[in-house]
């Protein structure tokens, strides 16, 4: 290249620069297109939002336990009608209560008796024939009950009219306490001392105690 042209080539690239930095210099401060911003800076929340959401696990519904139904019973199923009990049906009806029955109890402990009183006292004077009733005074110091299946019954002695019947309790007797039974007797024709001998029984008809008593049988008077 000759040093003619080297100087063309030179002032054209200083021309062109000049133009550029006029062009520069004339054209002011850019315009900021504030809608354009806006649209970026959502689509730019929007794709964090995408990317945070792609980021995290996905929430699993977890379906709550279902209650376990409880059953309540009502008062009348806990109430069990006792047997024999007037019971009102929803028709109407009613059902009647049998009868009470005697109490019979069977003997589960001890049976142990004890002499407490009598009347007459023994040695009491009676005439020959007279008729006269005496009255026992028994106390159960065992750990039976005694029911009114247990009895007294003649054993051994002067009868004195007595038979060979059971005279039951008139009472059931728990132990600690006492019962009272009597019997009518006859004095024997014959006068002087005499003894009639009684026995307890139980239920089993069995004998666990043994009692008397002693009269003075004397001459009838007009």
């Amino acid at each position: 290249m000759t040093q003619k042209t080297s100087k063309i080539f030179t002032l054209l690239i200083l021309f062109a620069l000049s133009a550029l930095i006029i062009t520069a210099c004339n054209s002011g401060e850019p315009e900021i297109d504030i809608d354009a911003q806006r649209t970026g800076f959502a689509q730019t929340a929007d794709a964090q939002a995408t990317m945070t959401a792609q980021a995290q696990p996905t929430a699993t519904n977890t379906p709550e336990p279902s209650a376990t139904p409880s059953f309540t019973a009502t008062p009348e199923e806990l109430t069990e009608t006792p047997e024999g009990t007037t019971t009102e049906t929803s028709e109407g009806t009613v059902t009647e209560s049998p009868e009470a029955t005697a109490t019979q109890q069977t003997s589960t402990g001890n049976d142990v008796a004890a002499w407490i009183a009598q009347d007459p006292p023994d040695n009491t004077e009676f005439a020959q024939g007279e008729e006269f009733t005496i009255t026992w005074s028994l106390e159960n110091t065992g750990t039976s009950t005694w029911g009114t299946n247990y009895y007294i019954q003649f054993a051994s002695g002067e009868e004195m009219g007595a038979t060979n019947e059971k005279v039951y309790l008139p009472y059931p007797v728990p132990p600690g306490t006492s019962v009272q039974i009597s019997v009518d007797l006859v004095a024997p024709g014959s006068t002087g001392e005499k003894q009639s001998n009684w026995r307890l029984y139980n239920n089993s008809d069995t004998s666990f105690y043994e009692f008397y008593i002693i009269i003075d049988v004397v001459e009838e008077t007009d």
